[in-house]
């Protein structure tokens, strides 16, 4: 994975020095963390990647639970219980998946209550699933009580147990230690697999979270933890010119102190869209804080938005680059994402003549080298993350290279990255109402 930023991004040098200074601390502190190994900090996900305890785990009981007539996964999960399964999914898999039709075992996601979803999720799979083997339930709950989850899940217990009979054993929980869905499942001889408790939901893809589900629908997680490993060490590396969490930090840092309060993830893969969703909550929840770590009040937060290439140039291109400077852009890319053919004229021949004889990747990268030529000349800050291409081993680089940034840049706005105090306030409101 290629980090550009130098000549695009508008920060001084003595500024980079400066958040490097302010960081080396905290960053000797996550390493050691990282070499004492285990979960008792919250920053011990870094640990996730290399923890063969937990792979065995996984591997088990997908050796138990997934057999050659295993049809659709469904998960059961909100916000960081399903977020960054779907974008490794949505990347790999499910953006093409109305289309590959026989492609299986396939993901599905049930992160809503409407009931439209629910109920056409469920005619399709009382049309496709004929034995409980077919499928696979993940139900996905790190705290064990969340209502979205736990609703969906008596759901779909009882309309398919109507054709299937007792689902008890198609279902596999994932939770965190001693929580009362745990209980529950060991209840019912529910399988059931762990999250360490201090391992945040928006920092827990690489866990149990995301492995078990990816790897039901045949990912390669092995990929994807070697990807997250081969950039961890970087990560904690002290080089600005090296270390791609510290550069884009201390950028994204630098730039919300000159009024840079949006930060838009562009991605010129469409099959990545899931992948802003899931770096969208990473931000959202890890900086947007009403109390800084002394307690003070001070409303603090970067608003993160995801668009997509090159179908937004035609939406808010205007807006990026006419509108108000407030927003730093990610561009991110991936070099090879297929195979390919030219444009060949014929009906539409001289409608676009600059068409003739290229690949429709030409197309996407005379596309994002205009787009970045029009905001270099129009001095817009932006930075740049181009994959090799788009695979477990890339995906996983870039997941814990974000979250490693999302630490760095907390620690920068001196808020704590890893609790979401203000999450609680809806929920506890929702609870009175139902009552």
């Amino acid at each position: 994975m290629q980090f550009n930023f130098k000549d695009s991004i508008g920060v001084r040098d003595n500024v980079f020095r400066e958040g490097r200074e302010i960081l080396a601390p905290y960053i000797a502190y996550v390493q050691k963390t990282i070499d004492d190994g285990g979960y008792d900090k919250e920053e011990g996900f870094a640990n996730l990647p290399g923890d063969e305890v937990l792979l065995t785990a996984v591997q088990t009981l997908i050796a138990e639970k997934v057999t050659g007539k295993l049809v659709y996964v469904v998960v059961l999960g909100i916000g960081g219980s399903n977020l960054g399964t779907k974008a490794v999914y949505d990347a790999l898999h499910g953006f093409v998946d109305a289309l590959e039709l026989k492609r299986f075992p396939k993901l599905l996601f049930l992160d809503t209550i409407d009931a439209r979803y629910r109920n056409a999720l469920m005619i399709l799979l009382k049309e496709r699933v004929t034995s409980p083997e077919e499928i696979l339930i993940c139900l996905v709950s790190k705290s064990g009580g969340t209502a979205e989850t736990i609703a969906n899940a008596e759901y779909v217990r009882v309309e398919l147990e109507q054709n299937l009979g007792d689902m008890s054993d198609r279902f596999v929980v994932i939770t965190d230690p001693n929580s009362p869905l745990q209980k529950k499942a060991d209840e019912h001889a529910i399988a059931v697999l762990t999250v360490p408790e201090k391992v945040n939901g928006r920092f827990a893809v690489l866990s149990a979270v995301g492995l078990f589900p990816l790897a039901a629908a045949g990912i390669d997680i092995r990929a994807m933890r070697e990807g997250a490993l081969a950039i961890q060490k970087t990560c904690l590396s002290l080089s600005v010119e090296e270390n791609p969490a510290l550069a884009s930090a201390i950028a994204l840092w630098a730039l919300h102190k000159e009024g840079y309060t949006i930060h838009d993830t562009f991605f010129f893969n469409p099959c990545l869209e899931s992948l802003g969703k899931w770096y969208r909550q990473l931000m959202g929840e890890s900086v947007g804080k009403e109390n800084d770590l002394h307690g003070q009040v001070i409303h603090m937060g970067i608003t993160p938005t995801v668009s997509i290439g090159s179908n937004d140039l035609h939406s808010v291109g205007q807006l990026y680059i006419g509108g108000p400077k407030d927003k730093v852009t990610t561009f991110v890319v991936a070099e090879h994402t297929g195979p390919e053919r030219t444009f060949e004229e014929g009906l539409f021949a001289g409608l676009v003549p600059e068409l003739r004889g290229k690949t429709p990747n030409t197309i996407i990268t005379a596309m994002f080298e205009g787009t970045k030529a029009a905001y270099k000349n129009h001095a817009l800050p932006f930075m740049e993350v181009v994959f090799p291409d788009i695979s477990a081993h890339s995906l996983g680089s870039f997941l814990q290279y974000k979250m490693f940034e999302m630490m760095y840049l907390a620690k920068l706005l001196n808020v704590d990255a890893f609790d979401q105090p203000n999450v609680e306030a809806f929920k506890t409101e929702t609870k009175r109402i139902l009552k």
